[in-house]
């Protein structure tokens, strides 16, 4: 195992640890090379990616918006249950690019991993809310109260920033660091009295409980938290998988329009046959909207990152400061900038 390895998996559990073994070796194909363009299909034709995937996220919007189709490359997608682990299976050397949020970004700079930022995405609408109890409506009342966010993931940071809105840090508050699936549950048993959940946890709980109060989403804290697709060095100096990259870069953003335009089969898709909810409930997390927009990486969200490592010093976390301009390459932002220009943003 190498130096690099150690230092990801040494921020987790032995659980988390066996999660990362078993979640490398999960994985299926997709990609085609019928129809490819013919410039692509002369640049990465018969190549693999392996591609770091949360929860089949990536794997089901190219799959729903047939954004894939036509690929002269194929995908294999890889599965994690957390960004954390994603930055694992690159120290593993079992993946070629990955999807994680804000604070694994920084992660991957603390933790010396050779990658770059190769796409970014900005989170429109709420996607990630700080929820609390009934009886509880300000996050002023959560000092000393234990508040449940997973350690390392783009949760933290999100908690970070919504405690700093009343003047609190992660020291004055008790956290329950249970695992993203978990966060949830942990206000239904009572172990929490505020968690950070996602849309579909939010509308679970809040059926259950309707005087439960949403203290903050990621729409009301700065500087906004933006999600990376992170490349590795050996596959962006590989002139094929360059090109795959930043072929799969487009499509991605392809399938994220098709989602802004087909939210009601998304959600089906997604949520039901995926997540297994209830048609009900994703009703429910439908209505609740939100979708993404990717967005040239500039100087602003090199800076947003920054404030990443600024949130886990000051919450003692992290024993200094570094800085994550070694996950940003000039030429790679380029690339990536002017692919992003070549697809129209829609909705």
């Amino acid at each position: 195992m190498s130096p690099a390895i150690y230092r990801v998996l040494g921020a987790l559990s032995l659980a988390s640890l066996l999660a990362v073994v078993s979640a490398c070796a999960t994985s299926s194909t997709a990609g085609t090379t019928a129809d490819a363009p013919a410039a692509a299909a002369g640049a990465s034709a018969g190549k693999v990616l392996n591609l770091g995937d949360q929860q089949q996220e990536l794997e089901t919007l190219l799959a729903s918006s047939g954004a894939l189709a036509g690929a002269p490359y194929k995908v294999n997608f890889i599965e994690f249950d957390s960004g954390p682990l994603v930055d694992a299976g690159f120290a593993a050397h079992r993946i070629d690019v990955g999807s994680m949020g804000d604070l694994p970004a920084s992660l991957a700079v603390k933790s010396g991993l050779p990658v770059k930022a190769v796409a970014v995405d900005l989170p429109i609408g709420a996607s990630e809310y700080l929820l609390a109890k009934p009886g509880i409506t300000a996050i002023s009342q959560l000092r000393g109260k234990p508040v449940a966010y997973t350690t390392g993931t783009a949760e933290q940071a999100f908690a970070l920033r919504a405690l700093k809105t009343a003047g609190l840090t992660q020291k004055d508050v008790q956290q329950v660091n249970v695992s993203l699936l978990e966060l949830g549950t942990v206000l239904d048993s009572g172990a929490a009295d505020a968690s950070v959940v996602s849309v579909e946890q939010k509308v679970d709980y809040q059926q259950d409980h309707p005087g439960a109060v949403v203290l903050a989403t990621q729409d009301t804290v700065t500087p906004a938290s933006y999600d990376y697709l992170l490349g590795t060095t050996a596959a962006l100096q590989d002139p094929a998988k360059l090109a795959a990259i930043t072929d799969l870069s487009k499509r991605i953003v392809k399938a994220e329009n098709w989602e802004k335009t087909h939210q009601s089969e998304w959600v089906t898709d997604y949520y039901v046959d995926v997540e297994h909810q209830t048609p009900a409930v994703a009703k429910l997390i439908l209505a609740a909207g939100g979708t993404t927009n990717y967005v040239p990486i500039n100087a602003t969200i090199q800076a947003a990152l920054q404030n990443v490592v600024t949130l886990m010093v000051g919450a003692g976390a992290w024993p200094a400061q570094f800085s994550v301009a070694p996950l940003f390459n000039q030429a790679e932002a380029a690339r990536y900038n002017t692919a992003l220009q070549e697809v129209p943003q829609n909705g």
